[in-house]
Parts: C-alpha cells; structure tokens; sequence
C-alpha cells in the first residue's frame, strides 16, 4: 500500500501502482470528467503516472490557470500530427510553449503559407475530435534511435544523439503519432479544445545556428475558452495598430530597407523626435554631473581581446579587416599587413582608453563618462524587429571610476 497526501491534508492509502487517474475517479465522477492533469510533489505531472508512497497530489482541472501551458503544449502535438497527416515526408524538430502560444519547427522543401495555416487548423479540428488518448512510454536511446531513423527523422535522430548513453527517453503517443518529449500531457487531444489559432509562419534556424538548415516555423496560440481566444487575437490587433514599424511609415518618420539590415533611415519628421529624446538625456546625464565624450567607432581587435570581449563577444562583433582591391578584379583581397578590426558593440573598453590618458589622483575621482555612442551588433537576421532589435544603435552609456570608499 502507499499513502498520498492531499492539498487540504488528508491521506489516503491505496495499493501499490494506483495512478493519479485511479485516484481522482474514486473521489468524485465529475471531478474526474473535470481534470486532465496533476500536481505530483508540486510539479506538474500526468494523470497516468503511477503515484509513489509518500506522495502529495493536487489535480489540475482545465480551466486552472496551471492548465494553460499543458493547453498550449497538447496544441504543439496536434500541430505537428496535422502537418505530417497534410504533408507526409514533412519531419518535425522541436515544438515548445511560450508566452501566450506555442510554434514548432518542420523541415520541408517549400515553405508553408498564411494560406496553409487554414488547412492546418481544419486538420487539427479533426484531431482534436478525435480524442486519441496520450499515452507515455519509455524507450531505450538505442531503440527511440532506430524508429525515428527508420522514419526518416534526422532532426529528432540529432536530438537523441544529445542523449547520454543508457539514458531512457520518454515517448508520447496520441493514436498512430508519437513524439519525442518530456511531457507532461493532457488526458488526450479532446482536452485542447477549440479555443486555438494560428498566427504567423517564419524561417528559423536548427538550433540558431545560421549554419544549419532554414526551418519552417509555425506560431499559434490557445486557450481555455474561446472567448479568451477572442479577447486575445482582439488586443493583438489593437497592438498592430499601434505597431511602431507602422507608424514610422504612415506618419513618415523612418524607415527600414533589405540593404541596411538592422539600421534605421531617419525622415526628417522622425529625426526631431530623435533629437529631442537625445537632448532631454544628454540634460539628465549633465545633471548628474558626467562628462560628455565621444570615442572612435572602429577600434583594432587587439583591444577587444585585451578587454575580454573578443573571446566571449565575438560572434556578435562586425569585424573589418584592411583591405586593398585587387589591380585587375573587383575582388577584394586581404593585405598582408592587414590589422583586425572591429566595430564597437558597446562602449566600456572605450571610456576605460580615455580615462587612462594622463595621470590620475585620488582627488580627481569620481570622474563620470557620458557618450551617445554609434555602436554595431551582428543580431541574427530572425531577430531583427524595427527599431527594437536593431544592429546599428545609439547607446547612451555612462561609466564612474571612483575609489571604493565613494561606491554607496
């Protein structure tokens, strides 16, 4: 026998192997029609799992806030059995929960289209009606290794690979569909419900890494009920609206282009409000008592590597070395006395150069540095949005060197 504890204090005992299924139905039959899943020892768990001795339980039903992200994450799953069902040959990566919906990433030879997501979601109606229970099961590495290969599954054969040797993997299954995943899961796909959609499709990399293949992501969100579905898809269109990316070109201020990737073409209209919040800030940074300096943009990458950004920054730095054209080509070649160099990502190693000019005394310090600094980051491609993630920015940066006796 084993005893579990209950979220008021109770006990129960119950035989050895009782799942949290068994359990919620010897209480109350609607409780049990009501709940799709378990907080076991606080952690949110399947109903199906078998419970241990000593255990403390607390059910989940689906209109608890807890409830959500298992909503979401069913979705995912019904997401990626309805694009293989429509595209066969299709194979699937990952598929998490974020905030406010789930994506999950497909390589396939075409891109999908706002158009397909339509046929996506009519699809995953089905599924979601059908009601295929989950079921979890663990596989061995070596076996997860040989069903998904034999299935042409390289991405999750990748996935497996990542796994230590002799670990076990858990596996779930809604019908025929199975996936690779840690779980947990609602009682089946009738559980998600119809309170979903789809959003929006984009390009993404395998793992981040621009040297990997360009997936097909498809993003989608639910909930609970589908007027909270209502109320959401109404806020996001209010958001857009508003979006600054829009607003930027209907009231003229600036714009975007594919040649300046991640750097923003100021109107004139737009450059006075810019102006305006530098000049508001530069009044603030005076006020405070910094001094305003300006430091070269280009620096040599012998001084990133001494300041210790190069080894842990580099892959987010432009980097220009010398150049000279070739005499009979538009080639460019490298000189042999080319020096490395980089464009600033931030301005700390800057502020440090131009405080070590000179001799300093005790009595100088605090000194205070201020500087709208011109500085580059070489954002992913994927990560760029307006003016929010950007590669060319203006970082309005202070720094203090002061005594330690000073530091409050």
């Amino acid at each position: 026998m084993i005893t579990v504890t209950f979220p008021d204090g109770a006990t129960r005992e119950f035989a050895a192997g009782t799942t949290g299924t068994t359990v919620v139905e010897s209480i109350s039959r609607s409780l049990a029609k009501k709940t799709v899943a378990m907080r076991r020892n606080g952690v949110l768990s399947d109903l199906s799992s078998e419970l241990a001795d000593g255990d403390s339980i607390e059910f989940v039903k689906r209109d608890d806030p807890a409830a959500l992200e298992l909503i979401r994450h069913d979705a995912a799953h019904v997401l990626a059995e309805a694009v293989q069902e429509l595209w066969p040959g299709t194979q699937v990566t990952i598929g998490p929960v974020i905030e406010n919906g789930f994506y999950y990433d497909f390589f396939r030879n075409e891109p999908f289209s706002m158009d397909d997501l339509k046929t996506i979601e009519r699809k995953m109606g089905e599924i979601i009606q059908r009601g295929a229970a989950f079921t979890r099961e663990i596989w061995s590495r070596e076996e997860a290794k040989r069903v998904f290969a034999a299935k042409g599954e390289r991405f999750k054969v990748e996935l497996i690979d990542a796994v230590p040797a002799g670990e076990d993997l858990k596996i779930y299954k809604q019908g025929q569909w199975f996936d690779l995943c840690r779980g947990p899961h609602m009682r089946s796909t009738r559980d998600v419900g119809q309170a979903f959609k789809l959003t929006k499709v984009a390009g993404a990399y395998w793992r981040g890494d621009s040297n990997n293949p360009v997936l097909s992501r498809i993003y989608g969100t639910a909930w609970a009920t589908k007027d909270q579905l209502a109320d959401y898809l109404h806020m996001i269109e209010e958001a857009e609206k508003r979006d600054h990316r829009k607003l930027g070109r209907e009231m003229d201020l600036f714009h975007l282009q594919e040649e300046a990737q991640g750097s923003v073409f100021w109107h004139p209209k737009g450059f006075v409000i810019y102006n305006a919040m530098e000049a508001y800030i530069r009044r603030k940074v005076n006020g405070a008592g910094y001094n305003e300096i300006k430091t070269p943009q280009l620096m040599d990458s012998k001084l990133w590597k001494k300041s210790g950004h190069w080894s842990k920054f580099r892959e987010d730095m432009f980097v220009v070395p010398d150049l000279v054209f070739s005499s009979d080509s538009e080639e460019l070649d490298v000189s042999p006395d080319a020096r490395l160099m980089a464009l600033k990502p931030m301005n700390c190693p800057a502020h440090v150069q131009v405080f070590n000019q000179g001799i300093k005394s005790y009595r100088d310090l605090p000194l205070r540095y201020a500087e709208f600094g011109c500085c580059h980051r070489n954002e992913a491609h994927g990560a760029l949005h307006g003016l929010m993630r950007v590669r060319q920015m203006t970082q309005d940066d202070g720094h203090i060197f002061c005594r330690e006796d000073q530091i409050q």
